[in-house]
């Protein structure tokens, strides 16, 4: 399991701000199996994984892994449309989340997060170009 500091997108991030995020967010687990985020859908937050692995499969049919310390659901929380891919639980996962409603005023709040997010953006981006 691993702690919210050893995140990617907190990397770094003074021990005080770390705990003032682990305050805004909430625990939530999933069984193998579970579609945690289906493609088309709305947003409903912002997930880091804490424990377990999850399959991440694109509307190009690329699929992708991701594990603890990834995150994912920011993009469909800053431009307000569907969910850009299919999430599954590979084994039993652990999230932190942020709910939707708080997403903006917590960047707002902690900018430097808000630029590691553009920053994982950035490299989406470019590894979906590389895959067309």
């Amino acid at each position: 399991m691993v702690e919210l500091k050893q995140a990617k997108v907190f990397q770094g991030l003074p021990e005080s701000e770390i705990r003032s995020i682990e305050k805004q967010m909430k625990t939530v687990k999933h069984p193998p199996g579970h579609e945690i985020v289906v493609r088309g859908d709305g947003g409903v937050g912002f997930m880091i994984i804490t424990d377990g692995t999850v399959s991440v499969k694109t509307v190009q049919g690329h699929t992708r892994k991701l594990g603890p310390g990834d995150s994912f659901g920011e993009m469909a929380l800053l431009d307000q449309e569907g969910r850009s891919a299919t999430i599954t639980a590979d084994t039993d996962v652990t999230m932190a989340t942020i709910p939707e409603w708080n997403f903006k005023p917590f960047l707002k709040e902690h900018p430097e997060v808000a630029y590691r997010l553009l920053q994982t953006l950035s490299r989406r981006v470019r590894q979906a170009e590389g895959d067309l």
